[in-house]
């Protein structure tokens, strides 16, 4: 009795984990997110001008394919990093000096990811990936070398199956750009975000 009970068991949950694999086949994906802390370097009047940084939001359009329990994708985002500008001072800067601006990427980034089959309606993911990060800085209070440099990434989240064929996913990714030089340090960012995924 008690192996056949056991056999039952073994059989429903190797069901349920069939059943929580996604058919095989491409899919496309768009994503918005909020950067919840980026590391860059302040310029040297920074804290004399008392300089202020509004955290900003970014968003991405991505085609993949995925592969029983793998997805291989390839990803364009563009994101406002920080809205920055002078605080509350009475102190004027030289003539030139930019106060008020923006720090602006573009990213072209491919990624692997591995949906752990759980349920059929939850799938809890991980992934890895890298690719090619452009900054653009257009205030003096920071110091951000500037162009395209080297970038990699890690991400967590949760598959969320709200209709057939379609996903949310919530989910958190680390970013690293590889832009040390002109007096700044490498970049990296916590960003949050909101995936709509689907399949055809």
């Amino acid at each position: 009795m008690n192996t056949k009970y056991l056999l039952a068991v073994a059989a429903m949950l190797l069901t349920a984990v069939g059943a929580a694999r996604a058919e095989e086949g491409p899919y496309v994906a768009s994503s918005v997110g909020a950067y919840m802390g980026t590391n860059y370097d302040h310029g040297r009047l920074w804290k004399l001008l008392k300089g202020d940084a509004d955290k900003k939001f970014n968003g991405s359009i991505a085609a993949g394919y995925r592969l029983d329990a793998f997805r291989f994708e390839v990803e364009g985002g563009f994101g406002r990093l920080a809205d920055i500008d002078r605080g509350t001072t009475a102190i004027t800067p030289v003539a030139g000096f930019k106060a008020k601006g923006d720090l602006t990427m573009w990213t072209a980034l491919a990624g692997a990811y591995y949906d752990i089959p759980v349920t059929e309606t939850y799938q809890p993911y991980i992934g890895l990936g890298g690719g090619v990060a452009n900054l653009d800085n257009s205030t003096d209070l920071l110091v951000i070398n500037e162009g395209s440099h080297a970038a990699a990434f890690a991400e967590a989240g949760l598959n969320m199956v709200v209709y057939d064929g379609l996903t949310v996913a919530p989910g958190y990714r680390y970013l690293w750009v590889n832009s040390k030089g002109a007096g700044a340090r490498n970049l990296s960012t916590h960003i949050v975000k909101l995936t709509a995924r689907a399949t055809f």
